[in-house]
């Protein structure tokens, strides 16, 4: 960094500014150090950046810097306070702060929120899911370190950390298997497997067509709830199970406890440690504490802007027998031979 400093004629402070992208130097001066840093084949050491992080960390404020966890309108059955309460956990560990920034609540438009994440100097974000399946918003995004919780996201391209929702319905479905349950039913809401690119149904598919153990059961996926349409799929396809998120799960088991169809065995792609209703767990906390793992790193290298090579992480959940799960049969008694 002194030998820098030396070829562009100013302080090795400023080089160090310059290196951070600090905008209290101009662009014009920023852009002059780091194209003779480049020039001169300079990198930092990663060790060095991460020691002087944890030196600021350590000094009298208890946040030296804050990342903003950015959510669009809420909307039901989103876990988003889980996301948070991850991410705020793990940045407290580091230093950092987390505050929340829900789009479209009172006056916060992206422009309002662009000046403010501008004026408090916040560079880390985290964006949490959006209520749609697909959507975007627009923000100066070459000044945040930005990484992006699920798909709902989808433009632009970011680095990414996702549940396995493939993986998940695939253990779902070998629990069915292990327990004998060949007529499984898959019903989810038309946003809710979009949001997860349909991988629910993917994996859904795949076991079917695996061997000739599962019946072949099309998956019903409706906009809303919608009785008639529930009931019309279930007197044809006579389901001895059903795989569905939070959204229907309630109502699904009223409908079936009304009518006295059963034994039905039921499943949750978003199961709830507090709930009877074997499923995956995503691990929502979790999912937010390794979002903000990851935007840390990113601010201790700068790294701002869209990725050239965006990549996504992707975490398993964990299987939740709860209490209304059908026990999986023994092993059959081997008759003694004559």
């Amino acid at each position: 960094m002194k030998d820098v400093a030396a070829a562009a004629g100013v302080h090795q402070t400023t080089v160090s500014l310059a290196l951070r992208n600090d905008t209290r130097l101009s662009e014009t001066t920023r852009s002059r150090i780091r194209r003779i840093a480049q020039e001169m084949n300079y990198r930092p050491h990663p060790l060095v950046s991460a020691l002087i992080a944890l030196r600021r960390s350590r000094k009298e404020r208890r946040f030296h810097d804050t990342i903003a966890f950015v959510v669009g309108a809420r909307h039901p059955g989103s876990p988003y306070e889980q996301y948070l309460a991850g991410a705020r956990s793990v940045a407290e560990e580091y230093g950092y702060k987390v505050d929340l920034f829900a789009l479209g609540a009172g006056d916060l438009t992206e422009q309002r929120l662009n000046s403010i994440l501008r004026a408090r100097n916040i560079h880390g974000m985290i964006v949490g899911p959006l209520p749609q399946a697909r959507g975007d918003f627009s923000l100066d995004w070459d000044r945040y370190c930005t990484v992006v919780i699920e798909y709902t996201f989808t433009g632009p391209p970011f680095d990414r950390l996702v549940h396995d929702h493939y993986a998940g319905m695939r253990r779902i479905m070998m629990e069915c298997r292990l327990r004998k349950i060949r007529r499984v039913g898959l019903f989810l809401s038309t946003n809710g497997h979009e949001r997860t690119e349909q991988l629910n149904g993917a994996a859904y598919w795949v076991e079917q067509k695996h061997d000739t153990f599962f019946a072949a059961i099309p998956p019903l996926i409706l906009p809303a709830w919608h009785p008639a349409s529930f009931a019309s799929w279930c007197r044809r396809y006579r389901p001895d199970a059903i795989v569905t998120s939070r959204l229907y799960l309630d109502l699904v088991q009223g409908w079936v406890d009304q009518r006295g169809v059963g034994p039905m065995q039921f499943f949750n792609v978003n199961a709830t440690p507090e709930s009877a209703v074997p499923g995956i767990c995503q691990n929502p906390f979790v999912l937010g504490g390794t979002a903000a793992r990851l935007v840390i790193e990113k601010m201790i290298r700068n790294d701002r802007g869209l990725p050239a090579n965006p990549h996504t992480t992707i975490t398993r959940g964990t299987w939740l027998e709860g209490s209304a799960l059908r026990p999986a049969p023994g092993p059959q008694p081997v008759s003694a031979s004559p």
